[in-house]
């Protein structure tokens, strides 16, 4: 074999390896996209629920269902993503987020504290929520429906 053909091979053999490795490399980019696209969108959808047991309000009547997010604030601000118009919910009232697959309450420093189960949350205090506990908010009663 001539040296002019052997270094053609060795040339071929070099752009076939350099245009595999950038072919690995793009697949792998986009199937890590592809999978972190789908987690984002999952982590926006609801995941959980509460409805109403108890209530003192005409916007909320028993059995309304309550979509939460992975970061659900409750309180009377209408920026609240679940807005209650309670003289006893405080503006900020309380927080319920999704962490390492547990639903968490917390108490954002209510005037009438939170309630979990007929048992207050200090202020600040956080407590993770299993199916069918019972979150207090002035007069309302919530039940986590799902976990």
């Amino acid at each position: 074999m001539s040296v002019p053909l052997v270094l053609l091979v060795l040339r071929v053999v070099a752009a076939l390896l350099l245009l595999a490795f950038l072919g690995i490399m793009f697949w792998l980019v986009y199937t890590d996209m592809r999978l972190t696209a789908a987690l984002v969108e999952s982590e926006k959808r609801p995941s959980g629920q509460l409805q109403v047991m108890a209530s003192d309000i005409d916007e909320l009547p028993i059995g309304t269902i309550l979509p939460l997010l992975p970061v659900t604030r409750i309180g009377r601000a209408a920026s609240s993503t679940i807005a209650i118009d309670d003289g006893y919910v405080s503006t900020r009232h309380a927080l319920i987020t999704r962490q390492e697959q547990q639903w968490w309450l917390e108490d954002l420093g209510s005037r009438n504290g939170t309630l979990l189960n007929d048992l207050r949350l200090g202020e600040g205090e956080t407590a993770v929520l299993a199916p069918g506990d019972v979150v207090g908010v002035g007069t309302i009663r919530l039940r986590l429906l799902t976990g």
